[in-house]
């Protein structure tokens, strides 16, 4: 069976950088964009994705980058 990778990547305008990364038996694109939201981010769903690779489903969870004052 394969393993879920869920990577949370902070795209902002100049820059695209990982969040967090975590590792589930199984994760669907929907419950990933949830976790997200959870955890506070503003998910971006045109550029969430799916990659099956040999060994993992990479799900990717595009984020806005965190604005700081």
């Amino acid at each position: 069976m394969k393993k879920y990778m869920i990577a949370l990547v902070e795209v902002g305008e100049f820059h695209i950088g990982r969040v967090v990364t975590t590792k589930a038996d199984y994760c669907t694109l929907q419950e990933a964009k949830q976790i997200a939201r959870e955890a506070g981010y503003r998910v971006i769903p045109e550029l969430c994705t799916i990659v099956p690779t040999t060994h993992e489903v990479h799900i990717v969870v595009a984020v806005e980058e965190e604005v700081t004052t």
